[in-house]
């Protein structure tokens, strides 16, 4: 066969096949032949904190493409569509309880709608209205407390600062703000801290936003941050105290050495401490940092350069000690502490979607991940602990279980981690 005649041969095919694809029998394309869709049917509206789930009930019609539901958010018409393989739809976003009534209507590939079914429902206090929350100083900077976001939406926490702070007195709405941060969270219950921040007298104020721009009412404050610094790690020394009870060095990984965790390595998995062994949890060991020091936060890392998360030998409750002069005896105390110790804080490895009931890790959420690679900042709290801020050169740190084991079934784990970096301000 000629090649003209192979090329007209095949035209020819195209052009047939084009054309038998054109009919009426597909729903993928635009045809002005399409009838309007049948209505659905409205079986079950359930209310929801900001909106409801509504189900629906499709006809068997080709022509039904999918459903749409079309009602008003804040002034603005909103539509949620869901295909024809979908049995029900959601409403989202509403700022208030206020009564929501919806339009539910089948549509086709035209677009053209059919008769629209009318429902109303009463929407749940969304967690725009539930979530409270309050600012405080903190050491180099400030702290957000955010709570009662039950059904863990996600918020967007907005600091804003005024330096002038006799404007205290005029309306959020007349002060020229400046954004300091904004900070985005999905737990129900969780502490904000904003660091870096200078140790100066500002007027500070706090709204939140949710993922459809509803907003809070503006919280304002007065606030001066604390001053503090990182405490230099020049001088720190494993002070191999008596009492410690934590792996010999003997059987620490070379590898992994205790002085990793403040050589300012990181915690990646070539820069952290492990103690290879057997864990005899509770475990503990002591760091001389070489000067006398009021402490006021300890940051710590996981080993961040991990393939597990919230799992094997991470530390989940730490705590953490302070002594002027240990004796390295045995006392009567917690532990068996004698009486020159005293505690700055217990703690936990944050995880913001929670931990089970059961104690066990559970899901673990991208913001899960993203706090855990951060690390934790523990600031002392002199209320639950009034020695937190004493003065003391001996630093003990204490580790009482691990992410996904509690005891006794932790006794057979090793023990890993990445640094810790304490604040506060050098005495001498």
């Amino acid at each position: 066969m000629k090649t003209s005649t192979i090329i007209a041969f095949l035209s020819a095919t195209v052009l047939v096949i084009g054309c038998s694809n054109s009919g009426s029998g597909r729903i993928d394309q635009l045809d002005k032949n399409l009838p309007t869709p049948s209505p659905v049917t409205v079986s079950k509206v359930t209310p929801k904190p900001g909106g409801a789930v509504i189900w629906v009930e499709i006809p068997d019609d080709p022509n039904i493409k999918g459903v749409v539901a079309t009602y008003n958010r804040s002034g603005e018409e909103v539509k949620a569509k869901i295909s024809r393989y979908v049995d029900s739809l959601e409403i989202e976003g509403l700022p208030n309880t206020d009564e929501c009534l919806v339009s539910v209507a089948s549509f086709n590939v035209n677009e053209d709608t059919s008769e629209p079914v009318e429902v109303s429902f009463i929407p749940e206090t969304p967690t725009i209205q539930t979530v409270s929350w309050t600012i405080n100083a903190a050491p180099g900077g400030l702290k957000i407390r955010v709570v009662g976001n039950t059904d863990k939406s996600d918020l967007a926490v907005c600091l804003l600062r005024d330096d002038n702070v006799s404007n205290a007195s005029l309306p959020v709405s007349q002060v020229q703000w400046t954004e300091v941060t904004t900070l985005f969270t999905a737990s129900d219950s969780i502490t904000l801290t904003r660091r870096n921040l200078e140790a100066v007298e500002a007027l500070y104020a706090v709204y939140i936003r949710d993922h459809w721009g509803n907003m809070t009412d503006t919280l304002t404050a007065v606030l001066t941050p604390y001053e503090e610094i990182q405490i230099p790690t020049t001088n720190f020394a494993y002070a191999a105290i008596a009492d410690d009870n934590i792996l010999s060095m003997q059987s620490e990984s070379s590898n992994y050495p205790i002085k990793a965790l403040w050589d300012g390595s990181g915690a990646s998995t070539a820069g952290s401490f492990m103690a290879v062994d057997v864990a005899p949890i509770p475990a503990w060991l002591t760091i001389d940092m070489g000067c006398v020091v009021e402490l006021s936060r300890i940051e710590t890392l996981p080993r961040i350069d991990y393939p597990t998360l919230y799992s094997d030998a991470h530390i989940r409750n730490f705590e953490f000690w302070g002594s002027m002069e240990p004796t390295g005896q045995q006392g009567s105390g917690e532990h068996g502490f004698d009486d020159t110790w005293f505690c700055i804080g217990k703690f936990v490895q944050q995880k913001p979607s929670g931990y089970e009931e059961d104690g066990s890790s559970g899901t673990v959420t991208q913001e899960d991940r993203e706090a855990f690679n951060a690390g934790n900042d523990f600031e002392m709290d002199t209320e639950e602990y009034p020695h937190a801020n004493d003065q003391c050169r001996y630093l003990r740190v204490v580790l009482t279980s691990f992410v996904a084991f509690q005891m006794p079934d932790a006794a057979s784990q090793a023990i890993q981690f990445g640094e810790v970096t304490p604040y506060g301000r050098v005495i001498q």
